[in-house]
């Protein structure tokens, strides 16, 4: 304690003093170091510290005498001399949390170097402790940095250990699944480009195909992470929808009840998927925008997809709305249960690309930001443009029903 009160009372602490020195009262310099930062980053900030010792912190929140007026502590008198002695040299160029600043030079870091790594290191795990060990108060998210994450480096993407195809094991259902469906889609990309439409046996050849795949995707989810079972169970819903609708839309001349209530089926299941999802989604945005997590870059996959989910959930509206309204709409466009067939064939394969894409950047095969790259662009904003090409060249309606009106209205 002798040695200590002999550091804290000098006039000045010399720039490089010797690390026995700084071993030997480690108490001394933590709170000389605290106090030099409380001079130098607290009016900058508006807030004197996000963590530090409580003697070093009593003055500023308490006045010169300690909570309720009490007399202050041993540990506050050396702080206060440690204060009086002069600057210590400051710390300009960190970003981290001022906590892990003072645990490093309390244990003996030694240079300024040392204690800048260790903040950058908090700063890159999200480790951002608040006053009172209250990490999600307005003071802890006013200290976190303001950067914006556009490439979403922040994501623990580059600790993914990096696998080849060949390292993926397809010999299983899932692997024997996704052969038949890329088989399959390719040869419905044929059939689109050739301007055929859809036969029966297309129909039940792709009900064959994704209705086994959504009960392996739904009961193999829970073996993923939490954040991937929100996508994959809400992709197992939309999967539903969009095969209800191609079954619905191919038999409704032939059997309209049918195809009505397999549709009534397939909306609730869509709707509840739709729910589950964007719920999630969007106030996980909204807590990244709060811990300057943000990611621009995601906005424009999200909004899309909800922008064409909308389209579902107003058709459906529009049928509960008025019976008479799509027999009117097929009326006037006759190929309009072609088109709707293609746009649920091609929903469900990109469907379920976007989570094959998702399991390879799990697995190590093809990770990263070119992986989200080709979720968002190759199975929302591609598929948009092929649907829309292909209602140029069909007696097709991609957009002008939705302002139509039935007989109801008539």
């Amino acid at each position: 304690d002798g040695a200590c009160e002999a550091n804290a009372s000098m006039p000045r602490l010399p720039a490089a003093a010797p690390r026995g020195g700084v071993a030997r009262c480690p108490r001394a310099a933590a709170a000389a170091v605290s106090v030099a930062l409380a001079s130098s980053l607290g009016g900058r900030s508006g807030a004197a510290f996000v963590s530090a010792p409580p003697g070093a912190l009593r003055q500023s929140e308490d006045g010169p005498r300690g909570p309720r007026g009490q007399a202050p502590s041993a540990a506050d008198a050396r702080a206060g001399r440690a204060a009086e002695a002069g600057p210590v040299e400051p710390i300009s160029a960190w970003r981290g949390s001022v906590g892990g600043a003072l645990l490093a030079a309390a244990a003996g870091a030694g240079t300024a170097a040392a204690v800048r790594q260790r903040a950058r290191e908090e700063a890159s795990s999200g480790a951002y402790p608040a006053r009172g060990g209250r990490s999600g108060s307005p003071l802890g998210r006013r200290a976190l940095p303001s950067e914006v994450d556009w490439a979403g480096s922040n994501t623990g993407w580059n600790d993914i250990e990096k696998k080849s195809f060949t390292d993926v094991n397809w010999l299983n259902e899932h692997g024997v699944l996704t052969i038949c469906a890329l088989t399959l889609f390719l040869y419905q990309a044929v059939r689109i480009a050739s301007h055929s439409p859809p036969s029966e046996p297309e129909v039940w050849a792709t009900t064959a195909i994704y209705l086994p795949w959504m009960f392996l995707c739904w009961r193999d989810t829970d073996q993923l992470e939490s954040h991937y079972r929100v996508t994959f169970y809400a992709s197992t819903g939309w999967g539903f929808m969009s095969l209800a609708s191609l079954i619905s839309c191919v038999y409704q001349d032939k059997a309209p009840d049918f195809a009505f209530g397999v549709l009534v089926a397939g909306n609730i299941v869509f709707l509840a998927s739709c729910a589950y999802f964007y719920v999630y989604h969007w106030s996980r945005m909204f807590r990244h925008v709060m811990q300057n997590r943000f990611r621009p870059l995601w906005l424009p996959g999200l909004f899309g997809l909800m922008c064409l989910h909308g389209l579902t959930i107003a058709d459906f509206a529009k049928r509960v709305d008025d019976a008479g309204w799509w027999k009117i709409v097929c009326t006037i466009y006759p190929d309009e249960w072609w088109w709707v067939a293609d746009v649920r064939i091609i929903e469900l394969f990109v469907t379920a690309a976007a989570l094959w894409l998702i399991i390879l950047h799990i697995q190590g095969v093809f990770t990263g930001m070119k992986n989200a790259a080709l979720v968002v662009i190759g199975t929302i904003f591609l598929p948009v443009g092929i649907m829309a090409l292909e209602s140029t060249w069909l007696r097709a309606s991609a957009w002008q029903h939705y302002l139509m009106v039935g007989p109801k209205y008539w």
